[in-house]
């Protein structure tokens, strides 16, 4: 069985593709074959050592906790007719690998028919980080909210989100994504690549702002001349308000099983679309690494453990 390992804290670089004995499972464990994994910022930020003080892993270990896959075997102890089912669940371990040996989990979710497998990848670290902001930030109807990185992995679906609630969306985007974006249910959008004040002048100042970048700078500029700013970000730890009025407030943590039910449910009934950039061999993880991080992308990178997926 091939596995991706992180070897060192150097980047991309210290990626590399292992091979480790073939495991059965145990009386308690599922045996899952591996179908993709999402490539997520958590990851590569993870792999330069700059969130230790988040993730316990160390150098040499397996990257990645998301996944998607079909049920091969299973232990005694467990039930048979999980086999040949495909399932979305997680692997804290490292799910970066071809096949993953799972322990009774609440988050072992069947996925209905009409959603793909690589759509039903897209929730873990996307759609469950976006309903932590909006439950957050407590959107309601007729709220103004503006969104970094809204073609993102999360942003996408923090735009599809926001918009069912009731929100007037404001995607900070580049100038090719905008029709996109509004198809998705952006009220409008903001280039983040030209001087943001004039853009800003008719958005209300009670405005939430939703950050998946986690880029300070950016902050600042779209805090300027907004006292009542409210921002909640899922990409920074800290960051100072420019003003006593204004708030900050870092948002992590999971969301409950029957949440990811429902958005697998909208994903079926084509209520939620899933943002796919690509799909990438997992051989070829070093490649994946570099283009997920590259500005302009629309939607998530995943990583591809059998070409018959």
């Amino acid at each position: 069985m091939q596995v991706i390992r992180q070897t060192s804290f150097t980047g991309i670089s210290g990626l590399e593709i292992a091979n480790l004995p073939q495991q059965q499972p145990t009386a308690t464990e599922i045996k899952i074959q591996t179908a993709y994994t999402p490539v997520l910022p958590w990851d590569w930020r993870s792999a330069t050592g700059n969130l230790t003080s988040l993730n316990p892993a160390r150098p040499p270990y397996v990257p990645s906790y998301g996944l998607t896959g079909i049920v091969t075997d299973a232990g005694r102890l467990r039930q048979q007719s999980l086999i040949g089912q495909r399932v979305l669940t997680v692997n804290f371990h490292g799910s970066a690998r071809e096949q993953n040996l799972l322990r009774p989990s609440p988050l072992l979710l069947p996925i209905p028919k009409r959603v793909s497998l690589a759509a039903a990848t897209t929730l873990i670290g996307g759609a469950d980080a976006a309903i932590k902001l909006i439950s957050a930030a407590h959107i309601r109807p007729g709220m103004t909210v503006i969104i970094t990185g809204a073609a993102g992995g999360v942003g996408t679906y923090l735009v599809q989100l926001s918009h069912q609630l009731g929100a007037n969306v404001i995607a900070l985007t580049r100038p090719s994504n905008r029709t996109w974006l509004q198809e998705l249910g952006a009220t409008a959008t903001i280039d983040y690549t030209t001087a943001l004040t004039p853009q800003l002048t008719t958005i209300p100042n009670d405005t939430r702002l939703l950050d998946t970048v986690g880029n300070p700078d950016l902050l600042n500029r779209l805090a300027a001349n907004r006292p009542q700013l409210q921002v909640y970000s899922l990409a920074l730890p800290q960051w100072q308000p420019l003003l006593t009025t204004q708030s900050f407030h870092f948002i992590s943590g999971p969301i409950w099983p029957r949440t990811y039910r429902q958005l697998l449910d909208q994903l079926a009934t084509g209520e939620l679309k899933a943002a796919i950039a690509e799909t990438v061999n997992f051989h070829d993880v070093r490649q994946a690494y570099h283009t997920a991080q590259l500005p302009g992308r629309r939607g998530r990178t995943l990583l591809a453990y059998s070409s018959s997926n």
